[in-house]
């Protein structure tokens, strides 16, 4: 019979560092997070061979007292929560109190510390559990040196990738946690060289320019709502900056970065019908909830959290970024991309509001940006929310012309449906596109994809209410391979629902006798249709909508088709008419703008 032991405390000590510390940038994000509740406005983070090597975070925030330098590596030793109940009103991120001891553990770690309102600092040196304390001369704030990570437990280090890898880990969490905080300003020294900067001025959008570009501003998307649990805002990106996988997205709550299925599908559902299939969109969420709303105690590392009312926030997040897209005209614009702006070295210093986040200071900070201030000897308690104050007049230090982004008065899928109405038609370009004139430019739109977005649309509403119009056709005899036949044969159901009238005609051949009204027109083979149906024939909502996207694109004008200016007008008034003008069924663009100020700089004009 095996023998129940306790476990000795450095074993135990290990288990529980393997839940939380699992690479690099596990230790980075750790120490961050304890340097922002410090309340640190400047974080630097360093790193050799992908973290491996060293990892060194550096901040100027509240410091830790020489008597609490060895409580700190203690198990579960925590100044931020002190009873069952703080679980559920927490406005920090780290409260585990598992950081410190969890990388000491499995690493030489030297922790260096200076509160502000103290002359001298001091060190701690931690290796294998044995520590020792020093006094040491150090700026105020804390500063954690991580060297040969992972250096006693190989089975951990062979799971590690190559420090290539753990590199860009490490700056791509870097870059998120810039556009949690930016209030912050961080510095990222990657294998002696600076990789990153960001100002810390308080505003998103410039963190969020210094991690993408400059030159992306434009296609960028400001939005914010109200909710009964909180308030949500952020940035959302265009179609075109759509990537073939989710590492675009990114969620804050609270000042906490997750990883929400919730709030993901919330935000795809947003971008329903705006973009191709397997594509996914850029964006920057950033909630903040009640506290007793959510749960972050579900998730060793704090990565995932959960919402007493899922369901709630996924309605009103869907509905705030559908919301935000349509306050702008997301049609792609043809224009010259202008060279990346190196971000200024003279921005001014911005301040951390206090200990919480606080994402109202934001759009304080779109106008002024507030000059250093001495940080107050002593921190605020984190068991209350402290309510922020904007500081005097006369404190306040204008910044160099910070544009402030204002939502538009008026709703721009409104303006563009009034612009299809009222826009002097120039022609056809190649038979294929139809050329647009309006009052910001020069619009040019597929009119395949025009008149498909139209039908299927139409045909969609007609599917929904059951009013499907069928008109019989000449028999059209069809023949497919066998296995072919066997798809078609178990999809007549599906074909008759959509006013497909398909009849077996014995072994492989099938006779279609009938087509929906609106396609009675298209002639031609319907062989492929009716296959490409088939193979999808899972009577599931997906799989309806596919079929329907299907028979639409089959009845839309063709490329190369001659059009007079009479159906060029009708297929615009249509398009006016339809709930989603941006984008084909297959979310590729259907118009292209080319804009009066584009058109003066090409010319040389500007």
């Amino acid at each position: 019979m095996a023998q129940i032991r306790i476990l000795p405390p450095e074993v135990a000590q290990k288990i529980a560092a393997g839940e939380v510390i699992e690479r690099p940038a596990s230790v980075v994000k750790e120490l961050v997070e304890n340097s922002i509740d410090a309340a640190a406005t400047q974080i630097t983070v360093e790193i050799r061979k992908g973290g491996l090597e060293l990892i060194r975070v550096q901040d100027n925030g509240a410091g830790i007292a020489k008597d609490d330098l060895r409580l700190a590596f203690e198990p579960h030793a925590t100044s931020k929560i002190a009873a069952a109940d703080d679980l559920f009103a927490l406005y920090t991120l780290g409260f585990r109190g598992e950081a410190l001891p969890s990388i000491a553990s499995v690493s030489n770690l030297t922790l260096y510390s200076r509160p502000a309102d103290q002359k001298t600092g001091y060190k701690i040196v931690g290796s294998d559990g044995d520590f020792v304390v020093e006094p040491v001369g150090t700026p105020p704030g804390t500063t954690v040196e991580v060297r040969d990570l992972f250096y006693n437990v190989p089975a951990r280090l062979k799971f590690v990738k190559s420090p290539a890898t753990e590199r860009r880990r490490v700056v791509e969490l870097t870059s998120r946690l810039a556009l949690a905080h930016p209030h912050v300003s961080f510095r990222l020294v990657v294998d002696g060289k600076t990789d990153l900067v960001t100002p810390g001025s308080g505003r998103l959008l410039d963190s969020i320019l210094l991690v993408l570009g400059s030159n992306v501003e434009h296609q960028l998307i400001k939005f914010s709502a109200s909710t009964s649990w909180g308030q949500i805002q952020g940035y959302l990106g265009s179609p075109q900056l759509a990537k073939g996988n989710r590492s675009g997205q990114v969620f804050i709550v609270n000042g906490r970065l997750i990883e929400n299925q919730t709030l993901r599908a919330a935000l795809e559902k947003g971008y329903e019908g705006l973009l191709p299939q397997r594509t996914f969109p850029w964006a920057v969420l950033v909630l903040e909830i009640k506290p007793e709303l959510v749960d972050c105690n579900v998730h060793p590392a704090k990565l995932e959290v959960r919402f007493a009312d899922e369901q709630a926030i996924f309605n009103d997040t869907w509905q705030a970024v559908r919301s935000g897209l349509q306050r702008k005209n997301i049609a792609p614009k043809l224009s010259h991309p202008t060279r990346p702006v190196e971000p200024s070295r003279a921005a001014k210093p911005a301040v951390q509001a206090m200990l919480r986040w606080q994402p109202e200071t934001w759009e304080y900070m779109d106008q002024v940006l507030r000059e250093h201030k001495p940080r107050a000897k002593e921190l605020p308690t984190v068991h209350k929310r402290a309510e922020y104050t904007p500081p005097p007049a006369a404190e306040l230090a204008v910044a160099e012309e910070i544009p402030r982004q204002v939502e538009p008065p008026c709703d721009a899928l409104e303006e563009v449906r009034t612009t299809l109405l009222s826009g002097r038609i120039i022609g056809q370009l190649h038979q294929t596109y139809i050329l647009l004139e309006t009052p910001q430019g020069l619009w040019i739109l597929d009119q395949h994809i025009v008149h498909e977005r139209i039908l299927v649309e139409q045909f969609r509403k007609q599917w929904e209410e059951a009013e499907i119009m069928v008109q019989e056709i000449l028999p059209q005899h069809l023949e497919f391979t066998p296995s072919e036949a066997v798809l078609v044969a178990e999809s007549l159901d599906l074909l008759a629902e959509f006013g497909v009238g398909l009849e077996p005609f014995g072994g492989s051949s099938f006779i279609l006798r009938a087509v929906p009204s609106f396609l009675a027109h298209s002639g031609g083979n319907w062989q492929e249709e009716i296959l490409q149906i088939a193979q999808n024939a899972k009577k599931t909502t997906e799989k309806k909508q596919q079929a329907l996207i299907t028979l639409a694109c089959r009845g839309a004008v063709k490329a190369g088709q001659r059009l007079e200016e009479r159906e060029m007008r009708a297929l615009l008034n249509n398009l006016a008419k339809t709930e989603n003008p941006y984008t084909c069924p297959h979310g590729r663009p259907i118009m292209i703008r080319l804009e009066n100020d584009e058109l003066l700089r090409r010319f040389g004009r500007i």
